[in-house]
């Protein structure tokens, strides 16, 4: 009876381990890890909706100043606005402290605005209002690109749930390996055993993370998500979906993987039934 209990512990926390690493495997793989990130970016087209919100945005602040169009003429390209939103993502995963490149969009901008007002003579305060129409569509192109000056923060974050994930990590690593140890020394006279409570923990946490699939898509809708801009919400509605398909992938997975463990039991159970009463009746 102790035995028994014993192993329908063993198989919880064999569950519990199981689920726990798959969790913090997608974890590490996707949101944590900077190259899915910058790939995602890549995939849903990041870049290239940003530069039309930046294009869209500063031709706001030109229509209102009343400049010609021209000064937005080779301001930025898709490739700058690439190469700043890996500077972010770097500040956020790595904690590198490099400032993102204002200084050539108020060049470019001045270079136009000079070449507009090249045959007029500007007073004091023309002068001033065109200097804060630069230094404000600078700012709105670093705000745009999300460059809101919270990276050390969130690196910060980012830290702290890496050492999390790194623990809940080793501690189920542990946690699994000694539980399985412990079920093969307590069932090593009827190895059947092992593979049928192996067979109740992959079917177990299969159903358990089919679940979380399910509470999760059910509460949050992730075709409707929305956040800060389009091309933000692509690339997070891109990365949940992903990450939700995985666990049903792997929580499927598991629950065949525990019918096929538990078919493999029953005949270990019933060949060495088989031999048992071949043997006695070979006695009689």
């Amino acid at each position: 009876m102790l035995k028994q209990t014993m192993r329908y512990i063993l198989s919880i926390l064999l569950t519990i381990s199981i689920v726990i690493i798959i969790l913090v495997l997608l974890i590490s793989s996707t949101i944590l890890n900077e190259k899915y990130v910058l790939n995602k970016l890549d995939e849903t087209n990041y870049y290239a909706s940003i530069y039309e919100d930046v294009k869209s945005n500063l031709e706001n602040y030109i229509y209102q100043s009343g400049l010609d169009e021209t000064a937005l003429e080779n301001i930025v390209t898709e490739q700058k606005i690439e190469e700043d939103t890996k500077t972010i993502i770097s500040h956020i995963y790595n904690g590198l402290e490099e400032e993102v490149d204002k200084q050539s969009i108020k060049d470019n901008l001045n270079a136009n605005i000079n070449k507009i007002f090249a045959d007029t003579d500007l007073n004091i305060t023309q002068k001033e209002a065109l200097n804060t129409l630069v230094d404000t569509m600078a700012n709105e192109y670093t705000n745009t690109i999300l460059h809101f000056g919270y990276e050390e923060n969130i690196n910060s974050i980012y830290k702290k749930a890496t050492k999390v994930v790194d623990l809940a990590k080793k501690v189920s690593l542990v946690t699994l390996a000694c539980s399985i140890i412990l079920l093969i020394l307590i069932s090593k006279r009827r190895i059947y055993r092992i593979f049928t409570f192996t067979a109740i923990s992959f079917i177990s946490s299969g159903l358990l993370l089919v679940i979380i699939n399910k509470l999760i898509t059910t509460r949050i809708k992730v075709e409707s998500i929305v956040i800060l801009n389009d091309a933000i919400s692509g690339v997070l509605r891109n990365v949940l979906s992903e990450v939700m398909k995985n666990i049903l992938f792997y929580g499927c997975g598991l629950v065949i993987l525990g019918v096929f463990t538990a078919i493999i039991a029953n005949l270990i159970h019933n060949i060495k039934k088989y031999k048992h009463l071949k043997k006695s009746s070979d006695i009689d």
